[in-house]
């Protein structure tokens, strides 16, 4: 009886030695050493979150490129007036980034690079360096906390240099995304002595699942200036406008 337990003793080890083997073959396969993301959204109006201003009364389309490594990211945005291509809503984003994380729910992202104009060409005046530093803390599994702040024109035309802030209370629940957003654009660093305050809500139905890499949300978002030096400049618009996004991973 030994001899004929043992073999097969000896033949179930070898076996699931080998399947051991080959999944962990297969698991280290899988292991990605980056991570691309491509977010498509279309707007009834147009609009720049990190600035908070409804920068066109026209429908606008964007395009937010993601890439990451395990030590920096690139991030690339490409905003579109789909009315009229001479309006401010015509313009590239690309910022190269780093993320530290401090303690499990505090993270710090800075991010250098540039912002392009592009109403008339690839590169209108007043296209310039510009960074961007991000401090998230994580409340809970549901609330995140963020501070922004935007400083732009820092190198070619610093007559032009302005530092915006943002504040973010981002909720997550199953499908649903409710965020509200406080804007200042202060005067520590221009030279114009302008400034606005505006704030805002958005509200998602997201994480649709329409196929294995692509989701698709919809939300709606309101937003109003209270405040503005320079309405030229910053023209008080207040809106209520509707997005449609569809999201690859």
């Amino acid at each position: 009886m030994k001899k004929i337990l043992l073999p097969v003793f000896i033949f179930a080890f070898v076996t699931t030695s080998a399947e051991v083997l080959e999944d962990t073959i297969r698991t280290k396969k899988k292991e990605r050493h980056s991570k691309s993301t491509l977010t498509t959204r279309l707007h009834t109006m147009g609009y720049f979150s990190f600035t908070g201003r409804i920068i066109s009364p026209n429908p606008a389309l964007d395009f937010f490129y993601t890439y990451d490594r395990k030590q920096w990211g690139f991030v690339l945005f490409k905003a579109f007036d789909l009315y009229d291509h001479t309006t401010s809503n015509n313009f590239t984003l690309a910022m190269f980034r780093k993320n530290f994380k401090i303690t499990d729910r505090l993270t710090i992202s800075p991010q250098i690079g540039t912002i392009l104009e592009q109403s008339f060409s690839f590169a209108d005046k007043g296209s310039d360096i510009a960074s961007i530093i991000i401090t998230s803390y994580r409340v809970s599994n549901n609330l995140t906390v963020d501070q922004t702040m935007i400083f732009g024109n820092l190198v070619v035309d610093q007559a032009e240099r302005d530092w915006f802030n943002r504040v973010r209370f981002l909720y997550t629940n199953g499908h649903w995304d409710v965020t509200a957003l406080f804007w200042h654009n202060n005067k520590l660093i221009d030279h114009d002595n302008s400034e606005y305050f505006s704030t805002g809500i958005n509200v998602y139905y997201s994480r649709i699942k329409m196929s294995e890499h692509f989701l698709l949300s919809a939300g709606v978002s309101g937003l109003t200036m209270p405040c503005s030096t320079n309405k030229g400049e910053y023209p008080q618009r207040n809106g209520v406008f509707f997005t449609l996004a569809g999201y690859i991973h």
